[in-house]
């Protein structure tokens, strides 16, 4: 795991254990199934990387 995921890991994780074992977990598993031997940021954005929905507004 490189120092750069380390790091963007701990700083979404806001201090909070479970989300960082969560995120964590989720990253060993894609870069298992995808077969990397190196975990970084690019990983971490191909995993968490998804566009958030818009906003809809009301009328």
């Amino acid at each position: 795991m490189s120092a750069e995921l380390k790091a963007t890991l701990a700083a979404h994780a806001n201090g909070n254990p479970r989300s960082l074992t969560i995120m964590a977990d989720s990253l060993l598993a894609a870069a298992a199934e995808s077969e990397r031997t190196q975990l970084d940021e690019s990983l971490f954005f191909e995993v968490f990387g998804t566009a958030l929905p818009g906003r809809r507004t009301r009328r």
